[in-house]
Parts: C-alpha cells; sequence; structure tokens
C-alpha cells in the first residue's frame, strides 16, 4: 500500500450526510484508507407530492421553458415521483434543462435520460443563476423546503417566472449517534466533512456546546459562510465545489499541501 494512493489511511472523517446521501462519499473516503463516520444531521422527508406531480406534467407537456435541478436528492426525487405518475420522459420536452454541481449533472444523465444544458463551474444556486441568459416563461425548480432565495432571485432578474415546488424537506434527527458524540468528545474524529449550510447548522445544534477539534472542510463558500455565521472555522474549501473537490480537500488538510 503506497501513502500516495491512501492519504487518508488512519484518518476519520465524520460524513453527517443523510443516510441516502452519505454512501458516496463514505466509498470514497474508504477507497483512500480513511474511516467514514457515518452521522446523519439531515432527515430527507416527502414534500408537497400533488404540486409536484402536478409540475411535471406541466413540465413533460412543454409548459416550462427551463427546470433547475439543484441536488443529487432533488434528481432522485423527481426521477421517482414521475415514475410513479407514469411520466416517461419528464425532459423531454423542455427546451432548456439546468443543473447544479457534477453529482446533480450525473444524476439527471443517469436517472432523467438527458444531460444539463447548463451547469456552471461554481456549483451555486447564484452561479446558476448568472449563467441563465435573458429570457421570459416560467422555470421549474423543484427543491428542498429550506432553499435559498439566490437562485430564484436570479431569474427574476433575468426576466424569468421561477415556480417554487417543494419536492423534500429536509429536517434533523433527536440526536446524533451516542458512539459519535463519544468519538467526538474523545477528540478521536480527524475530519469533518460539510456538504451543505443544513448540515452545519444541524450538526452544530446536535453537538452542542461537547467539544469538538476536528478540522472542517466545506463544500463551498456558501457552506463555509455558514460556518463562519456559527463560529466554525474551516480548514479547507473544496474547488471545485463537488463531492470530488470535497475529496481532495481532505486530503490536502491531511497532507499539508
Amino acid at each position: 500500500m503506497r501513502a500516495e494512493e491512501h492519504p487518508l489511511a488512519g484518518v476519520t472523517v465524520l460524513v453527517p450526510r443523510s443516510r441516502r446521501q452519505a454512501s458516496r462519499l463514505s466509498a470514497r473516503i474508504l477507497a483512500l484508507g480513511g474511516e467514514p463516520l457515518e452521522a446523519p444531521t439531515i432527515t430527507v422527508e416527502p414534500g408537497d407530492a400533488g404540486a409536484l406531480t402536478a409540475a411535471l406534467r406541466d413540465l413533460a407537456e412543454g409548459r416550462h421553458v427551463a427546470v433547475c435541478l439543484t441536488s443529487p436528492t432533488a434528481v432522485d426525487v423527481v426521477a421517482d415521483a414521475a415514475a410513479a405518475a407514469g411520466i416517461d420522459e419528464p425532459l423531454a420536452a423542455v427546451p432548456l434543462v439546468a443543473a447544479v454541481g457534477t453529482g446533480t449533472t450525473e444524476g439527471v444523465r443517469l436517472r432523467l435520460g438527458r444531460p444539463p444544458d447548463l451547469a456552471p463551474d461554481t456549483a451555486t444556486g447564484a452561479a446558476l443563476a448568472a449563467a441563465f441568459p435573458e429570457g421570459t416563461g416560467t422555470v421549474l425548480l423543484p427543491r428542498a423546503d429550506l432553499a435559498g432565495r439566490a437562485l430564484p432571485d436570479g431569474l427574476l432578474a433575468k426576466g424569468y417566472d421561477p415556480v417554487e415546488v417543494v419536492a423534500y424537506r429536509t429536517g434533523r434527527p433527536d440526536a446524533l449517534p451516542a458512539d459519535v458524540l463519544a468519538r467526538l468528545a474523545d477528540d478521536t474524529v480527524d475530519l469533518v466533512a460539510f456538504t451543505s449550510s443544513s448540515t452545519v447548522r444541524n450538526f452544530v445544534a446536535l453537538v452542542g456546546r461537547r467539544p469538538c477539534r476536528a478540522a472542517v472542510v466545506s463544500i463551498g463558500p456558501v457552506t463555509s459562510a455558514t460556518c463562519r455565521e456559527l463560529g466554525v472555522e474551516v480548514a479547507a474549501e473544496a474547488d471545485p465545489h463537488d463531492l470530488d473537490g470535497l475529496v481532495d480537500a481532505l486530503c490536502r488538510v491531511v497532507t499539508g499541501t
């Protein structure tokens, strides 16, 4: 085993994603020799199923000029809802499909059968809105209940009418597992990989005043800003702002490069 092939050897990384999302990051950490410690700080619950189904029917019938998918979870929820409603090709009639992040882009291609037409290099809602050409018409935004305002506000400024649908709701578990809290207190967690502002806020709420000296790695500028707001020091930020960038940032912290 060469060290350069396993830069996370002997390193424990806390993965505070939902159960549904944690597996890909955990697998990457394992492949690099690290120990992923899964401690979901987010729960994913159903959104407004009726509104989502109606919106997807409108989308399939060409009533929207664009659709924006901003997370792998949104892609999964949309794909599952379309299948349940018998909508075989929900993206076939929409002129523009936009996505945020490489994971979302890949999910759109694999689960919805069409590669996105627009995916900015910076994986944020603000960057996606900035990448849109000026125009008119309705743009479907199936997303989380706690999603930020940068994307819809940016689309409004470009002349569009954003149609927001709560595709899913994010919540917080009652507590972190006792063994996770114990390892944080014992200082046997080396890194924490934050993948969204919600993971940061919920982690801080669940950990409370317990000591946590692990180095923090953030997936991007929005998540980093939330860390700073809550007094959490960020050791490194992913670049690009996606899973690959996050894994690279974890390795940089460990190797000091």
